[in-house]
């Protein structure tokens, strides 16, 4: 087998949709960005045997995120995440080739990941066009999508999503079944098509208000406390509430690496990128490898303009043990522009 470099190939997913002045930060509306939810979505796949699709399965383990705008739609890119381990067919002995060597090989390639920005408008919706990768090698990919339904408001103040689609790929593509018992059977299907019906969220400042800001347990929420504080006289005057409050018998013991996160996240959606990021900086002063301030600070530096730091914060990301479960969107990086190349990553 052809023997590949891991990271260098994770690593030009990237690369076709990096390119100068393709996106303006400006330009990224944090309310067409859609955390897909898996409690109300589906990932299937089938493949034949003598022409019939007998072998199906679905998929257990995925993170997805679209960044879709219904009056922008050529605007649209998409990161997906798949757990190779988390394939079944409901059938124990098949599941075994399935994870095995011959086929997903799931202890040395832990995952699958798509991200695709080049959309083509079709007459039922689009196609998304970008990388994947299996096992290390990496191919061009389409995704054929249904045109999305977007529902504002429509879940306690959270906008919501549909979004329906499928791919085909050519399992010898990616050294499925090349080897052992199936790779000599002509009746297994070469083709491999995935289906699925995701349901995504995105987060409203409404949705954060009423989650944050106001009276809970008998006591004012601290992240509402200090956001409101922001909005009306400044960061300073924000941290500064925020370091007195830390101090107080009423929220001493509170959580405050998950509250520092939180004001950043409330600020970022509420259009305040640069006011968000003392929070998530301070967040990771205490805790360099805090998983959800990870996960928003390249984004709020995305966001405030701040191109050299969020281009050093996605690169330091790389280096955390927990880098693979993160799913920024292409949108993003797209806005960096030239300024995020391949040799920066490695």
């Amino acid at each position: 087998m052809k023997k590949h470099n891991y990271r260098l190939i994770i690593l030009t997913l990237f690369l076709p949709f990096l390119y100068a002045g393709s996106i303006n930060a400006q330009d990224i509306d944090l309310s067409n960005q859609f955390q897909i939810n898996k409690d109300f979505s589906y990932l299937n796949f089938s493949t034949t045997i003598a022409g019939h699709p007998v072998i199906r399965g679905s998929v257990k383990s995925y993170q997805a995120t679209m960044y879709y705008d219904p009056e922008n739609i050529e605007n649209s890119s998409a990161t997906i995440r798949i757990a190779t381990d988390g394939f079944t067919t409901a059938h124990d002995k098949r599941d075994e080739f399935l994870n095995g060597e011959a086929f997903l090989s799931t202890e040395k390639f832990p995952a699958i990941w798509f991200q695709g920005s080049e959309v083509t408008l079709t007459d039922d919706g689009f196609d998304l066009s970008g990388n994947i990768i299996i096992k290390e090698i990496v191919k061009p990919v389409t995704v054929h999508i249904e045109k999305p339904t977007i529902m504002r408001r429509a879940m306690n103040n959270l906008d919501l999503m549909i979004v329906k689609g499928y791919l085909t790929l050519n399992r010898k593509d990616f050294e499925l079944g090349t080897t052992g018992p199936f790779a000599s059977n002509p009746m297994f299907g070469e083709e491999i098509r995935v289906d699925f019906t995701f349901s995504g969220f995105s987060y409203t400042i409404d949705y954060l208000k009423a989650s944050y800001v106001g009276v809970f347990d008998g006591r004012e929420n601290p992240v509402g406390l200090v956001y409101q504080e922001v909005k009306e006289n400044g960061v300073k005057k924000g941290m500064k509430l925020m370091e007195s409050l830390a101090k107080q018998k009423e929220y001493k013991q509170d959580n405050w690496l998950s509250h520092l996160a939180n004001i950043g996240w409330i600020l970022m959606v509420d259009g305040m990128g640069k006011e968000s990021l003392p929070f998530y900086e301070k967040a990771l002063e205490y805790k360099s490898d805090h998983m959800v301030s990870n996960l928003r600070l390249g984004d709020a530096y995305t966001i405030a303009g701040e191109f050299e730091k969020a281009l050093q914060h996605f690169k330091n990301e790389r280096a955390l043990q927990e880098r693979a479960k993160f799913t920024h969107i292409p949108h993003m990086i797209m806005a960096l522009g030239g300024d995020f190349q391949l040799k920066d990553m490695k």
